[in-house]
């Protein structure tokens, strides 16, 4: 019995002092860990930071994610697009009036399944062109609406093309109108 016991401890001290040794690293310096567990929301670039184009694809990817579980309306993604926008569409904004925005006819449902609903521009081929150095100019972007599923399934919604006025301030681009143009 004592060599049994004795075997047993002498292979439970080999095993122990192999296990330790895995693992380890004596280049350990050599390994730096980057990144963090600080989940910091990305903000979009400040509309004095962008040019004509990245102004109307911000804006309206702004304009076009919704929140229907949340937001009273689509007028919400339009206040929050506001640091994007100019003229009457500002003034609109900032109004806070939902009065005058059509609900669209999913509305209803994405809010009872707390779905939303984002969008994500890009500059069209259509966009007529415009001399240098206008103030005023119109750009075409084509902008995909993707439904997010509260169970995390996606619905992509057909493309859209969307014509854009956008003008200089001194305090940089806005969005100033946009109509649905297919």
């Amino acid at each position: 019995m004592r060599i049994t016991r004795v075997t047993i401890a002498a292979v439970c001290t080999a095993a122990a002092v192999a296990l330790a040794g895995c693992g380890s690293d004596t280049t350990r310096d050599q390994h730096t860990r980057e990144g963090s567990d600080d989940h910091q929301v990305i903000e979009p670039l400040s509309p004095q930071q962008i040019d004509a184009d990245q102004t109307a694809i911000t804006a309206m990817q702004m304009i076009l994610s919704w929140q229907p579980a949340i937001d009273e309306s689509k007028a919400d993604a339009l206040i929050r697009a506001t640091p994007y926008l100019g003229g009457d569409l500002l003034a609109v904004a900032e109004s806070g009036s939902r009065a005058d925005v059509r609900p669209d006819a999913d509305w209803q449902q994405w809010a009872a399944a707390k779905d939303a609903v984002t969008a994500v521009c890009a500059h069209s081929d259509t966009t007529p062109a415009a001399p240098a150095g206008m103030r005023t100019v119109v750009l075409d972007v084509i902008c995909t609406q993707t439904v997010l599923h509260a169970s995390g399934q996606t619905t992509r919604l057909t493309p859209q093309l969307w014509r854009t006025t956008i003008v200089r301030t001194d305090d940089g681009w806005r969005l100033t109108d946009y109509r649905f143009q297919q």
